[in-house]
């Protein structure tokens, strides 16, 4: 199964710009998209997914399995974003780090998010260390890569320079993790015409490994890793914590001294059986040693008599 975990919705999208983006979607053979609503600035205190009423006005015949999440732009580490509220309020939560602190707390300490989300077409102020990614790849966390902030033409934005950074920063990411732990999503604007920023699966795993990402990491990127952040996500918030408690039925301790007797009764019976077997060992061995003794002595062993008479 394909996934695409960021399909970018925005208050002003219309239904029929979300329903022609997921028709091409489903054209390029993805079978689950994620809708994301971005996050800029401070969390509203009332947090409610969108996507619910979106998602039932839908007309379109064949669609993909539709996700909801939330990607909260994470800069000041000390402003209280509500991770834990907007994580319980979609399917999937990420975060998109724009600052060097606000980064290694994702990595290190952010306990609510699955994703990293990075827009690479932006100039990092920092260098992506191999012992601070790995240590987020350990915890269970993924980087997202959206491939069409290097097809886009952002206003107020060289679209060659933006390129550039694009491509230094996915280099530089995937030698810090090894090429693990990356997860590759098309983050189209469903807004405009956003499937015109959709490109299929093989023509992205080609390009991924032009700039040094293995084939078969790339198709990984967008099959199996999604699919475990679903898998893990959906886990998380319909599953509970319980306590097991372990109940004796009636009789249940008699049967445990009947066995714990037939243990030791067992046990006395293997010492009793070695016992004989070792003494008739150290009898055999004690006579050895006599008779060795005598042979040296020159008297000859088995007639002990005979050579007392000969002496007299």
């Amino acid at each position: 199964m394909l996934y695409d975990l960021s399909v970018v919705w925005t208050s002003s999208t219309t239904q029929a710009e979300i329903e022609s983006t997921l028709s091409m979607s489903a054209e390029l053979g993805y079978h689950v998209v994620a809708l994301d609503h971005v996050y800029h600035g401070a969390v509203p205190s009332t947090i409610e997914s969108p996507f619910t009423a979106v998602e039932k006005a839908l007309t379109i015949p064949s669609k993909p399995k539709l996700l909801h999440r939330a990607t909260v732009v994470v800069s000041d580490i000390t402003t209280n974003y509500r991770l834990s509220a907007v994580a319980a309020a979609y399917d999937i939560l990420a975060v998109r780090p724009t600052t060097e602190k606000a980064f290694q707390a994702a990595c290190l300490n952010m306990a609510e998010p699955a994703l990293i989300s990075l827009d690479l077409t932006t100039y990092f102020p920092f260098y992506f260390k191999h012992r601070v990614c790995m240590a987020a790849v350990r915890r269970g966390l993924h980087f997202e890569v959206c491939y069409s902030h290097a097809l886009r033409s952002t206003p107020g934005k060289d679209s060659g320079r933006a390129r550039a950074l694009f491509v230094a920063n996915l280099t530089s990411l995937i030698r810090a993790t090894r090429g693990r732990g990356i997860v590759v999503s098309s983050g189209a604007m469903a807004s405009g015409g956003g499937g015109f920023e959709l490109r299929g699966p093989a023509d992205i795993v080609n390009l991924l490994a032009v700039w040094g990402l293995p084939p078969d990491r790339g198709t990984d990127a967008m099959s199996a890793l999604p699919q475990s952040i679903v898998a893990n996500e959906g886990l998380r918030r319909r599953g509970f914590r319980g306590a097991i408690d372990i109940v004796e039925t009636a009789g249940g301790h008699e049967l445990k001294e009947q066995q714990g007797q037939k243990q030791g009764q067992k046990q006395g019976q293997k010492q009793k059986q070695g016992q004989p077997k070792g003494q008739k060992q150290k009898g055999n061995q004690t006579q050895n040693k006599r008779k060795a003794d005598d042979g040296v002595a020159g008297v000859p062993q088995g007639k002990p008599q005979q050579a007392k008479k000969q002496r007299k």
